[in-house]
Formats: structure tokens, sequence, C-alpha cells
């Protein structure tokens, strides 16, 4: 009779819970822990703020690399790469100024060369990843799609969540945030031959996924003539903008090949 009742009493403030709306069990309590499912519940809760976020899309094409995203989350980490993320904001970031902080650092380290997308994907990855195995600290909510241009002018996309998966998108199109897999599978057969190709696409597949009203805050990199500069585009478009030819002017003035010498090569 005395151990029934001890279960009783140990249940009742789980049942009270679940009665209240909530289903925090011990294994939400502790980010390290898995349950006896195999799972790592906070790590799934992080996972579900980044699926709820605001849709990023990232294109790339040739020497081409392309972001876009609503509600202006697109953040440079060198002349090079650029970031943005879905999720929680704050988060975000965070994970931006670390990866900014890293690409400083191989600068240093390695004066005479660019740093790697890979180099700066990975080193997000052990970040993310580093939280969810101690130190006291939560999951970052958010994932985080990684663009940029490598030392010999290819273009690339990495994207990185909140467990610390990194993944190279071979294919040369990537999403995050609410309706990311439709946004992929819409933009898996596009073949990008130029920049405003990808950069109207990129954006279009945005605006379709977002809220009424909202507009995509669009960044384009790619090399000058040389092959050692990067040249920058950025703009928010709406869906009336992409009907006008002032923003492919702009950009293909902003973008055209140059061999100027007081470009800056990082």
């Amino acid at each position: 009779m005395f151990i029934r009742c001890g279960c009783l009493l140990l249940l009742a403030p789980l049942t009270t819970a679940v009665r209240r709306g909530h289903s925090h069990t011990p294994f939400d309590q502790d980010p390290f822990v898995f349950d006896p499912k195999g799972r790592l519940l906070q790590l799934d809760y992080a996972d579900a703020a980044a699926a709820k976020g605001a849709p990023c899309v990232g294109v790339c094409a040739n020497n081409i690399a392309v972001l876009a995203a609503v509600n202006d989350k697109i953040a440079d980490v060198d002349a090079r790469h650029a970031m943005t993320f879905a999720g929680v904001r704050a988060d975000g970031y965070a994970l931006v100024d670390f990866v900014r902080v890293h690409a400083a650092r191989e600068r240093l380290r390695l004066p005479d060369e660019a740093p790697a997308t890979r180099a700066l994907a990975l080193a997000l990855a052990d970040e993310c990843h580093t939280v969810c195995i101690g130190g006291g600290r939560r999951a970052y909510g958010c994932r985080c799609l990684l663009a940029g241009l490598n030392p010999d002018g290819e273009a690339c996309l990495w994207s990185v969540g909140p467990g610390g998966d990194a993944r190279h998108h071979k294919s040369g199109v990537a999403a995050v945030g609410a309706g990311a897999a439709a946004v992929v599978e819409a933009l898996r057969s596009f073949a990008p031959t130029d920049a405003e190709a990808a950069i109207e696409a990129a954006a279009a597949a945005v605006l379709d996924a977002a809220d009424d009203g909202q507009v995509a805050s669009v960044v384009a990199l790619s090399l000058n003539a040389r092959g050692q500069a990067c040249l920058r585009w950025g703009a928010d478009l709406g869906p009336e903008d992409l009907q006008s030819d002032a923003w492919r002017i702009a950009c293909r003035e902003a973008l055209a090949p140059s061999s100027n010498e007081d470009l800056v090569v990082y």
C-alpha cells in the first residue's frame, strides 16, 4: 500500500502538468539526456523553433551566390560570405557574430588566402554541437544558411542546424524556415544562368512562402574579372519590384566584371 501511494504521489505533478497543457518530463529539463526513444527533446524543440521562422532561400550558380529572406535577416560575414537564418532572431545574430570572429581569425592566420566557405560552415557546426553536449547552455533555436565564394571563385551554399548538422548543398538550392521543403521542391529543376535569374528565383520563392505585404531582402555575391575581389549587391524586392527592370539594371551595374585595383580582396 505504501509503495502504491508513493507512486501516485510521484505521478501527481506530471498528471497536473499534462492537464494544464504542458508535456514536461525529466527529459525536457536537461538538454543533454536522451529520452527512452533516443531523442534529445530540447534539440527537437530547437528544430521546431527553426521550422517556424520566416523562410530563407539560398541559390548558387557558377560563381554567383544569392541569399534571400524576409524581415531583413541577411548579414555580411566578410566580403566573400553572407549568412541568414530562420528561428530565434537573437540566437541567429549570436551565431552571425561567432562566424564573423572566426572569419577574422582565419584571415589573420592565413593573410594571403580568403577563408573557405567549408571552414566557416564547419566552425559554425562545431559551435552548435558544443552547446548540445555540455556547458550548461541550451541549443540555438535557429537553422542557418551560409553562402559564399571560395578562394578559387566557386560559389558554395551550406546549411547548419541546431544540433550541429552541416550540409553542403551541391545542387545549388537550399531553404530553411517555414515551407522550406516546398521551396526546395519548386526550385529543384531550376538552373540559373546568371545573377539576375538567380536573384529573381530566390526572391520569388521567398515571397511565395511569406505573408502578404512582406518584401524579400536579397544579397548577391560575385567575383570581379580578375577573380580576386568580391562584388556585392543587395536590395529589398516586393512582388511589384520583380516586374520592373530597375533592379535588374542596378544589379547588372553592381556585379559587372571590373579590373579596378581599388577593390577589396576580402
